[in-house]
């Protein structure tokens, strides 16, 4: 797979975002499920903390700026957009540990890096053919 086109990081992270729709559905640490007398079906979220919500945040994040980058024909980084998706494998995989909110930061750290370059490589390949 070639890194340096968005399309393919746009697939990853799209695989990414459906196994973790997959995991939070049937991971039973997310809520409870029950029969309330007043209402009928009841569910109950069991948030104790942001640093899930911020991994899928930065997911999604992610996911909206390779489709954007992949709408605008720029070009990655290899190196970047692989320890991008690097992070955001560890950060969907370790829901709930204190290591999560560490790789979801390194994870948006790389994704604002290969977008500046991404965008600084469109200016000057501009730049070039005008000349």
């Amino acid at each position: 797979m070639d890194f340096t086109k968005p399309r393919n990081s746009f697939l990853f992270t799209l695989l990414l975002i459906l196994s973790t729709i997959t995991y939070v559905v049937l991971d039973d640490r997310w809520g409870n499920f029950g029969i309330n007398k007043t209402v009928g079906n009841a569910w109950d979220l069991n948030f104790t903390s942001i640093t899930p919500v911020l991994s899928v945040l930065v997911l999604l994040i992610s996911f909206l700026s390779y489709g954007i980058m992949w709408f605008f024909d720029l070009k990655l980084n290899k190196t970047f957009a692989l320890f991008n998706l690097a992070f955001l494998i560890p950060s969907v995989g370790m829901m709930g540990t204190g290591l999560q909110f560490g790789y979801s930061l390194f994870a948006l750290l790389m994704l604002a890096i290969n977008i500046a370059y991404g965008i600084r490589t469109k200016k000057y390949d501009k730049k070039q053919n005008l000349q």
